[in-house]
């Protein structure tokens, strides 16, 4: 992933949009060929420094079937919205703006280890039921019988051990304070608070550095 500086994510950013995503694709190589699978998965901090992910898949999904011939790539998204330079100061000023789209995704790296047992699966399922019950309304445990075992019998279990990540986070930093101070009022309007929280948290310092550190220059210029 091409990722210039001013964009990239450190690894706490990346653990913190790990801890928060849902879901994201598990993508493996099977000799010449790719596979893809849009997956839930939690973020398990352990073992240092990156951790794994914790996922299951369907056992006749042919990403499991087929032998995996590499390390395995998980691809997460956070925040993502247009941009358009309608309304901008720069455009009232210079007009030499464009539109373009802002976004936040992470590529994690690791070893794919596939778990054909029921207790692991039971684990991994329990862990995900858990993170998303509210209030633990439904649990694992609450329908009769073997019916969950029966259910467990038709997945296999995905541990990502992570090896390595890099992420990116294309969010108006190279824009000016202005600017970003429109986008957040944009955002906030239209209901994108996680997108504003964004730009208000991250951006607009990271931009209003860089505008002061180009006036410093320009200053040390003209004298």
């Amino acid at each position: 992933m091409y990722i210039p500086q001013h964009f990239a994510m450190s690894d706490d950013e990346i653990r913190t949009l790990l801890a928060a995503v849902d879901a994201a694709d598990l993508v493996t190589r099977h000799g010449e060929e790719l596979e893809a699978t849009y997956l839930p998965f939690v973020h398990d901090p352990t073992p240092a420094p990156y951790g794994r992910l914790i996922a299951h898949v369907q056992r006749n999904n042919p990403q499991v079937r087929e032998p995996i011939t590499g390390p395995g790539l998980v691809i997460a998204h956070g925040t993502e919205h247009y941009v358009s330079p309608v309304g901008l100061p720069s455009k009232a000023e210079h007009g030499k703006v464009v539109p373009t789209w802002d976004y936040v995704t992470v590529h994690v790296r690791g070893e794919v280890r596939l778990h054909d047992d029921l207790d692991w699966a039971r684990e991994a399922v329990t862990v995900l039921t858990e993170r998303h019950e509210p209030a633990a309304e439904w649990t694992v445990q609450d329908p009769p019988g073997d019916f969950v075992d029966r259910m467990l019998r038709a997945v296999i279990g995905v541990e990502f051990v992570i090896t390595g990540w890099s992420g990116k986070a294309k969010m108006a930093q190279n824009k000016t304070p202005a600017d970003l101070a429109v986008l957040i009022d944009r955002l906030r309007a239209a209901g994108d608070d996680e997108g504003a929280g964004y730009l208000e948290r991250v951006s607009l310092p990271a931009a209003t550095a860089r505008a002061a550190l180009v006036a410093d220059v320009r200053s040390r210029g003209r004298g």
